[in-house]
Order: structure tokens, then sequence, then C-alpha cells
């Protein structure tokens, strides 16, 4: 049995000033978004609001530790489609998906850290 392995395509390193900038850009949002979101009347439109700056956050929080820019483009999209679910689960009073969310977001944006740093760890057997 022949086994092929096709070598991997060289991915464009993502630069250590970007991913300090979004790192401070999105939590920045996210805080503003935490400050306005009790102010408005509309409960559910409040609720968005706070759900977006999760959301924020955590995109935030895991570029940190994404060393290119196709996992950062991916991250991006997966923080947008993110947020669309959110809307669904808030505007359609959809409680099940919203918790979830709130629960499952932080949640990924904590492993996506934690992985990373496994995968910095080096261990040799003799």
């Amino acid at each position: 049995m022949t086994t092929v392995l096709l070598p991997e395509a060289p991915r464009k390193e993502l630069p250590k000033p970007l991913k300090g900038g979004v790192f401070v850009i999105f939590w920045l949002i996210a805080l503003a978004l935490w400050i306005i979101a009790p102010n408005i009347a509309d409960p559910r439109l409040g609720a968005f609001f706070i759900d977006t700056g999760i959301m924020f956050a955590s995109v935030g929080f895991a570029t940190a530790q994404i060393s290119s820019m196709v996992a950062f483009r991916n991250t991006l999209i997966a923080g947008i489609v993110g947020i669309a679910f959110f809307a669904l689960g808030d505007f359609l009073e959809i409680t099940v998906l919203s918790y979830f969310l709130r629960i499952f977001v932080p949640f990924v944006a904590l492993m996506s850290a934690l992985y990373a740093g496994i995968g910095r760890v080096k261990v040799w057997y003799s």
C-alpha cells in the first residue's frame, strides 16, 4: 500500500500588530456595546447588543492566538455567522438558541487559546 503525502501549501503568517490591534479594537467594541445595552428601551435589542459584545470579545480573544491569515478569515466568518444566530435567537425570542450561544461562543474562544498553547509544547519520547 502506498501513501501519498501532499506538501502543505505555505500559509501567510498573521502579523503580530494585527493580532494585537484586533484584540484591542474588538474588546473596545464589546465594552461599548455592554455599556450602551442597558440604556436601550427594547429588551430584545438590548439583549442583541450584549450578545454581539460577547461575540466581539470572543473573536478578539481568539485572534490573539491565531497564527495564519486563513484561520483569521475563518474566525471572522464564524463571528459573522454567530452574530446572525444571535440576531435570530434574540429577535425571534428563541431562548434556547440565545443561551446556548452565550455559553458556547466564549467556550470555543477559550478552547482555541488552550489548544494554541498546547500546540507549542514539545514533548520528546526516548
